[in-house]
């Protein structure tokens, strides 16, 4: 398998353990398009949801932990959240200082939040043409 694309909803933190499990059992592909959204926002099993989704965030419970092949990653995250402009501007300054990023050159990451949502909305994508991804249901 040279190609993985997954969407998905994940509600809790256990989910995303499946997910960084997942992950690290195809740390041989050379494509990754991954698609998350969350529904809720605060509930008690969610400590990961609760995180700021930056580079960090992306490289902890986004990515294999052992990039063995990877060549092309994209991604597209909607997070229930609080957000100020300040916060957008920080979440893409740290895909361009986090060296993993810069190697790679994953750094044009764009953010936005959604007021009327409550919702933040992250997304890479590593095709030159522009990428759309499909909110989820």
């Amino acid at each position: 398998m040279k190609c993985f694309i997954l969407k998905s909803r994940i509600d809790n933190d256990l989910e995303f353990l499946y997910l960084k499990w997942l992950l690290n059992n195809v740390s041989h592909i050379h494509k990754l398009q991954i698609s998350l959204k969350s529904e809720e926002v605060y509930r008690t099993d969610q400590t990961i949801w609760k995180s700021v989704i930056d580079a960090n965030f992306i490289r902890q419970y986004c990515l294999p932990d052992k990039i063995i092949n990877l060549i092309n990653f994209d991604f597209y995250i909607c997070s229930k959240c609080q957000l100020f402009l300040v916060d957008i501007e920080k979440i893409i300054d740290s895909f361009k200082i986090n060296s993993f990023f810069i190697e790679h050159q994953w750094t044009n990451v764009k953010c936005f939040y959604d007021e009327n949502k409550s919702c933040q909305h992250i997304f890479f994508s590593t095709q030159n043409k522009s990428q759309s991804f499909h909110t989820l249901s």
